[in-house]
């Protein structure tokens, strides 16, 4: 087994190419290479795999990938999952990467001991691993960062081979090579240079000046700099006939402008040592752990403390940096950026300025431009082991331009932010530092007021601070400068009052927060303040200004004046377009509410915007979902009225936008005494989260919302997040919950003589029966409820349960009755304006033509849903008629064309959680594989199938998986071992009475035939 990341990323076993499906799959195998021998931890995977959008469901995803991954491997064993992360086990030499190292060091040791010969040929072979850009075919953040490092070396090695071939007498032959590596890397110094030496030892010194001063043109228009120490000695040696003596220096790195190396001074700009500290032996462990990375020159090493307000996070990288900088001889850096304090957040441009005054560059010769400031910091800072404490950082874009390129150094990051942009594009490794736990906080009371004062009290004492740093060393200052003050009255003023007023020291309003909230405040006009109060009270992690406007029963532009007036008083702070408060703030807000707003007064407001939340909603799920039952919401509209749309893809941006507020508006709305608004919420946004895949979140709300309902005793709102749940779960999996639900609703419905809904509950319950195989009965439950909606004239309801029973006659055989009602339901849904629903009756509608030997019908009637599911941006539907456009490809000979459908639709559906539709099309892509003669690779789709179909519990598809297993077994000549899996296979689906039981059976016979059984 070869790996593969010098070019395309892929595998190589005996002598052929694996492939490799998706770029998530080649993303994964990438990092692993890249770290390999090594654990990477689940989070630097997540985000190499999916950026700073991590479903929710990532890390099941996750293993998916892995699990995938692993089965393309030779020795699926050395690909091993740790309770922090996974690890790639690769023997030596076996990467081109572990290749490349390894010969450019032998080279470099060579080159070093004067044997150039050896190092030149090294060096070459080393250069022919190169296949093209590095990392092609991964995610670009990974190219971006990774890659080019990556390239980085390359180049390198580049310089250093030509080295070699420059004190082997090879200068003729390397002009013209070196002409195109200066155009290609025009910044490179080194290559400049050798082309310099090379034209002047070929007698053309006139052409080596040359270059000499197009270089320096270019440094000076470009950025406004001047060559490098080692090029100009290089430049003065030739106009002096001795190039000889640059000879050693002319690859080195150049000296900065403005930077004199003798008289620069070593920075040293930690704060002070923190004294007493205690606690926190795991994360400094931890910190410590990562200073390998730094030290042993493999990447630049980025840890990111993050945490809340007032947790220590600043305490703790200045303990660790002091107690680590005898390690960094080349200095400290420390840096404020102030992205949560009163002041203004340092933006990039002046955090450059303040660095480079610290490495001792002259305030004039700072360029003006900040890509020129990154350019000049990342070169001083090249080869030097440095540590860099950015403290308070607010955002990734605001500490991107302040991480050196270096592999010496060393950078500390805080925030409150987790910053995970960041490890999207550098090799980050993020920990969340969390309260005290209560014997650190006892401690730190020790620490600070000593046993004696404390007595048996520090245990409590700790506790009513909550272990948050900030207010234990606040309670601390308090009883260190009041010792008469018994330490029981101090207790009892935590437990009465407000901690926040019992924490504050008066004589220093600048420690307590609440006073600084105060001055704040108090300088706000009437409607900022009511904006403020209000703001404290939203759901939500954020909220937006339409949002704001219903909050506080204003006009957008009253409500925008109002918010640009906070965040001017940095109360609130913006988040893209959204807006924020800070969790403290937050507590503040609240109390000035209850202080200044009546009980009516927020119930109104909170009211209102719930409602529009509702309402604005659902104008957004018509557009998602367009043509599917809608509730009419049943409460007015604000007087703001609601948010309107006129396009599929401005609704979903917004549902997509506020959908963590939404979620929280539901538990906030069942919490806080409005069961009607929850639920109604919670039935409005199922189309949503079923259309996106959204099941963690379906489920979550839809649990509080069912609650909700049962506490008003409304069986019709019941009976509504009954069915809605039911399919949550059916999509998880979790087939006993929804047949189970639906029956309470078919209760429900039948104890009312709600005659509608009991047709709609017995339609629901039909399709949990179609999907687990058991056909009678859903046939039977299909054919009640299509009785029911017809004796009530609901022509919508009749024409879905035609459609349910069309899918149960297909799955039956009952093929030509299918395809009658499915071409009615088509025609009906299209009418309606139902393109989801016609998209996914046409999908079957296709299979009945192929089943029918019609392929041609088949594969057009899958590419109108196709088309359908792309044009809506609906990945389950996408992956389906991919999925089933090349089963039928399959059935008429292209095999290649169906191939690529189906891999298509795997990289789809794994990015989804719907577990079901993933394992169906594992099963077809074993069909697949196996028409090709493809035996492993359809023995590994069946298996993974079969892992998956396990997992849904009660489905069919378990013995579709075993009839695919003993498939294979049987094409390679083992029909023992695969009249084994068909016995399996023929017990499960024998038992759910399923058509494909017939076919297994057949094979069976079949065997016993040959056998004369």
């Amino acid at each position: 087994m070869e790996y593969r990341v010098l070019g395309p990323v892929g595998l190589w076993r005996d002598g052929r190419l694996t492939s490799i499906v998706g770029q998530k799959q080649r993303t994964l195998l990438a990092v692993l290479v890249l770290h390999a021998n090594h654990v990477v931890s689940h989070d630097r995977l997540l985000t190499a795999l999916w950026g700073v959008e991590i479903p929710v469901s990532g890390r099941k995803l996750l293993q998916n990938h892995v699990w995938s991954l692993r089965r393309s491997l030779a020795d699926p064993g050395r690909l091993t999952g740790t309770p922090a992360g996974y690890c790639l086990q690769i023997p030596p030499s076996a990467s081109d990467l572990d290749v490349f190292t390894a010969e450019t060091d032998a080279a470099r040791k060579a080159l070093a001991a004067g044997d150039a010969q050896q190092a030149a040929d090294r060096l070459r072979g080393a250069l022919a691993l190169w296949r093209g850009t590095a990392l092609a075919g991964t995610r670009d953040e990974l190219q971006l960062t990774d890659g080019a490092a990556l390239e980085e070396r390359r180049v390198a090695a580049f310089g250093d081979r030509i080295e070699a071939d420059l004190a082997l007498g090879r200068h003729d032959d390397l002009i013209g090579e070196l002409r195109r590596l200066v155009v290609d890397y025009p910044l490179q110094e080194r290559l400049r240079g050798q082309l310099m030496l090379a034209l002047h030892r070929s007698g053309r010194t006139a052409e080596a000046l040359e270059e000499y001063r197009l270089g320096c043109r270019h440094l000076r228009e470009e950025f406004g700099l001047e060559p490098g120490a080692d090029i100009s000695r290089l430049h003065q040696a030739i106009l002096a006939a001795d190039p000889h003596d640059a000879m050693s220096t002319c690859g080195q790195a150049a000296t900065a402008p403005g930077t004199a190396a003798a008289s620069r001074p070593v920075p040293r700009q930690l704060p002070p040592h923190v004294s007493r500290f205690t606690g926190r032996v795991d994360s400094l462990r931890l910190l410590d752990s990562l200073l390998g990375g730094a030290e042993n020159g493999h990447a630049a090493t980025i840890s990111v403390i993050a945490g809340t307000a007032g947790v220590g996070k600043t305490a703790l990288a200045t303990y660790w940096a002091h107690s680590v900088a005898d390690r960094f001889p080349d200095g400290q850096l420390f840096l404020n950026l102030h992205g949560y304090s009163h002041g203004e957040r340092v933006a990039p441009g002046q955090a450059l300025q303040q660095l480079l005054l610290g490495l001792g560059v002259a305030r004039e010769a700072i360029p003006h431009l900040e890509d020129e400031r990154v350019g000049l910091y990342r070169t001083l800072v090249a080869d030097k082991h440095m540590l860099i404490v950015l403290d308070n950082a607010a955002t990734p874009q605001q500490v991107r331009p302040l991480l050196p390129g270096s592999p010496h150094c060393k950078v500390v990051i805080t925030s409150r932010d987790s910053l995970r942009g960041l490890a999207v594009t550098h090799d980050v490794h993020t920990f969340a530092l969390g309260m005290l736990t209560a014997a650190e906080a006892k401690a730190f009371l020790m620490a600070q007021l000593g046993a004696e004062r404390l007595g048996a009290h520090a245990g409590e004492l700790a506790r009513l601070c909550g272990g948050l740093p900030l207010a234990l060393r606040l309670a601390s200052a308090h009883l260190h400068y009041q010792p008469e003050l018994r330490i029981q009255d101090f207790m009892a003023r935590l437990r009465e009052e407000n901690p926040l007023s019992a924490l504050e020291i008066d004589e220093d309003p600048g420690v307590g927060v609440r006073a600084t909230f105060e001055l704040s405040y108090r300088a706000l006009p009437d409607m900022p303040r009511r904006a403020f109060r209000l703001l404290g009270h939203a759901p939500g992690p954020d909220i937006d200004l339409d949002a704001v406007a219903v909050l506080v029963d204003a006009t957008p532009a009253e409500a925008r004046k109002a918010v640009d007036v906070l965040v001017n008083a940095h109360l609130v702070h913006r988040v893209g377009a959204r807006l924020a408060m800070h969790d403290l703030l937050r507590v503040y807000a609240r109390d000035r509410s209850a202080v200044e707003d009546s009980e009516r007064e927020r119930r109104t407001a909170l009211t209102d915007l719930l409602s529009w939340f509702i309402h604005s909603s659902g104008s957004a799920v018509a557009h998602v979902s367009p043509g599917s039952k809608r509730l009419d919401p049943g409460i007015p509209l604000p007087r703001n009225g609601k948010r309107r749309f006129t396009r599929h893809d401005d609704a979903l941006a917004w549902l997509e936008t506020e959908r963590e507020t939404l979620v929280a508006s539901i538990g906030f709305a069942a919490s806080a005494g409005w069961p009607g608004l929850a639920w109604r919420l919670a039935h409005t946004l199922t189309r949503f989260f079923y259309s996106q895949d959204y099941i963690d979140d379906w489920i979550t709300t839809h649990e509080v919302a069912l609650s909700a309902a049962r506490g008003l005793d409304d069986n019709k709102a019941e009976n509504l997040i009954l069915c809605d749940l039911a399919y949550a779960y059916l999509f998880a999996g979790q087939y006993a919950k929804y047949l189970s639900h639906q029956r309470c609703s078919l209760q429900l419905c039948r104890s009312a003589g709600d005659e509608s809904g009991e047709a709609s509950a017995l339609q629901h319950l039909g399709y949990g029966l179609l999907r687990t195989g058991e056909l009678a009965a859903a046939i039977e439950a299909f054919t009640q409820a299509l009785a029911k909606h017809r004796g009530i004239a609901d022509l919508d309801g009749e024409m879905e349960s035609t459609y349910r029973l069309a899918c149960a006659y297909l799955r039956a055989g009952r093929t030509t009755d299918a395809a009658d009602l499915l071409n009615k339901c088509i025609s009906h849904f299209r009418k309606a304006g139902k393109r989801y629903d016609e998209a996914y009756a046409s999908i079957y509608l296709a299979d009945a033509h192929g089943w029918l030997g019609d392929f041609s019908s088949a594969v057009e009637r899958a590419l109108d849903a196709l088309r359908v599911g792309r044009e809506l941006r609906n990945s389950r539907l996408e992956a389906d008629a991919l999925s089933t456009v090349g089963r039928w490809h399959r059935k008429s000979g292209r095999l290649d064309d169906a191939l690529a459908c189906q891999r298509r639709a795997l990289s789809i559906v794994e990015n989804l959680s719907t577990r079901e539709l993933e394992c169906e099309i594992l099963l077809d892509l074993g069909d697949t594989f196996l028409a090709m003669g493809e035996r492993r690779d359809a023995l590994e789709s069946y298996k993974a199938a079969l892992v998956i179909s396990r997992g849904l519990k009660g489905s069919h598809l378990e013995g579709l998986a075993l009839r695919g297993i003993g498939d294979v077994d049987h094409s390679g000549g083992n029909s023992e071992r695969a009249a084994a899996y068909w016995r399996k296979a023929l017990d499960i689906l024998s038992s759910m009475h399923v058509p494909e039981a017939e076919v297994v059976a057949a094979k069976l016979r079949g065997i016993a035939g040959t056998r004369g059984e």
